[in-house]
């Protein structure tokens, strides 16, 4: 009697989905919420790093706050359900590299439909905003490695987290940059001003990818 028998060679990966379950949009507000709370503390207790910090030195404090326990339970209370907060973990692009490393991940309890939990979560990519050259920079060193599939290759949404010091907004300083370029099909206003949302067309990426729709999250440092 033959069990089990498969018609595919083990020699032979499965095909997998090329697409994991988006993050629910309460699991995305707490990804948000505690973002913003971690930066009221970082303003409040070290805003000299704001101001002129680099990139990855307010990332880290972010992580760290985002992740303090006390008593037991976490204090930035959004994610007592979600895995450690982790930085610059490495990934595989959608062409199979495996040295991108998007700055922050979060991770919420692994919905039944997941397949690869590796490959699963809000990635969030940091950039400090401060001059015109800097957006242009957020755009082809951020939005753009979201767009081409080295970050998030098999998730439906992202996030961008903009770390400003000259006091601009996603909408307008975002609009003219993308329009036309990085698969833009259309970006559009937050609840607030410090957000905005840009929808993407993956199609030219270099392996089969969903579209992407990319949260940006403008932090003011003042």
């Amino acid at each position: 009697m033959t069990i089990g028998r498969s018609t595919t060679p083990l020699s032979i990966a499965p095909v997998a989905p090329f697409s994991e379950p988006d993050l629910v949009s309460d699991h995305k507000q707490a990804v948000l919420s505690a973002i913003r709370w971690a930066w009221s503390e970082l303003q409040r207790a070290n805003p000299t790093i704001l101001k002129s910090g680099m990139e990855e030195e307010i990332t880290e404090q972010l992580q760290q706050l985002l992740n303090q326990r006390q008593q037991g339970k976490r204090v930035a209370h959004w994610l007592n359900d979600f895995e450690s907060v982790t930085r610059g973990e490495s990934q595989r692009t959608i062409d199979g590299r495996i040295c991108k490393k998007p700055d922050l991940v979060f991770r919420p309890p692994a919905y039944r439909s997941v397949i690869n939990t590796t490959r699963w979560g809000w990635f969030v990519e940091c950039k400090i905003i401060n001059g015109t050259a800097s957006v242009t920079a957020y755009r082809d060193d951020g939005v753009s490695r979201f767009v081409s599939g080295e970050y998030s290759a098999w998730m439906k949404s992202a996030a961008m987290l903009g770390y400003v010091r000259d006091g601009s907004r996603p909408l307008p300083s975002l609009d003219k940059p993308l329009k036309g370029k990085v698969g833009t099909k259309s970006h559009t206003r937050g609840a607030t001003d410090e957000l905005s949302f840009s929808d993407h067309d993956r199609s030219s990426a270099s392996g089969r990818c969903v579209d992407i729709t990319l949260m940006h999250v403008w932090l003011p440092t003042v």
